[in-house]
């Protein structure tokens, strides 16, 4: 039985093969065209890119530099806030609201952004001592450089909030200042106050028995020992029993003087 259909052989690699039923096969389509989006924002990168280089102007920051000693967090970081959001809102880079262009697609915003980043980096290294540049040194970004600023300082040890509260009870109105000005150093000690959490009963009757110590001689070695531990716990309880301090020396607080001893035995 011979098959009457006949083939056209092609003549080269890319000849048609033609199908007896519908005839040549249509071409392969085009491939398709380059994403304008892309393209378009390829161009702009170029001309106009969406991060520019911040030059930073640092002669408008006004403060001592960051210690922890010194438990003034509060008023260097907002200090710092107003001068970065004066250099074009660069305050953005340290709360994560500018983020890092595409590498790929805007190669010139990303460098510019990584120079941004890298120009607030030196400025917060220069208004902080040597203690709090150790702590920031493997930070990569300002974002996370300042994260570990607020942290390490939102929690400045029990001891210096109990003083923030002596401080702020001891502020009174007086006619000598504006009532409104006094109004505000409250509100300021109240914010300080609360942004170190809170404290445990047992912690905060620690502390005061500590105040309490300062006029029995024979307790003052114990008193620094013990608020030595309380300023380094960074607002967790400090492990006073590794000393040996609580059985040792804080029962005898409830113990008589040794005048009210003699007295009695006489």
């Amino acid at each position: 039985m011979t098959d009457s259909t006949e083939y056209t052989r092609p003549s080269s690699p890319v000849s048609i093969v033609s199908d007896p039923t519908f005839g040549p096969l249509p071409p392969p389509p085009p491939p398709p065209p380059p994403d304008r989006k892309d393209m378009s924002t390829m161009s702009s990168d170029t001309t106009r890119p969406s991060v520019s280089i911040i030059t930073l102007n640092t002669s408008l920051f006004k403060h001592d530099s960051l210690s922890k000693d010194l438990n003034h967090f509060s008023s260097w970081k907002r200090q710092v806030i107003q001068t970065l959001r004066m250099n074009q809102g660069a305050d953005g880079y340290l709360d994560g609201r500018i983020l890092p262009p595409n590498k790929e697609t805007e190669p010139r915003a990303y460098s510019n952004w990584n120079a941004n980043n890298g120009s607030i980096l030196g400025f917060m290294g220069l208004v902080i001592d040597d203690a709090e540049q150790e702590v920031i040194e493997e930070a990569k970004t300002a974002e996370a450089a300042w994260k570990i600023l607020v942290q390490r300082h939102a929690q400045e040890g029990p001891v210096k909030q109990v003083q923030l509260i002596q401080e702020a009870l001891s502020v009174r109105y007086s006619s000598s200042e504006k009532y409104s000005t006094t109004s505000s150093k409250l509100t300021t000690l109240n914010k300080r106050i609360w942004d170190m959490g809170s404290l445990s009963s047992e912690l905060f009757l620690c502390i005061i028995m500590i105040n309490l110590m300062s006029n029995v001689p024979e307790l003052c070695a114990t008193r620094e020992n013990v608020a030595q531990q309380f300023a380094q716990s960074d607002g967790t309880d400090p492990d006073l029993n590794r000393h040996r301090f609580v059985d040792s020396k804080f029962s005898r607080i409830g113990s008589s003087p040794p005048e009210m001893h003699r007295s009695r035995m006489s």
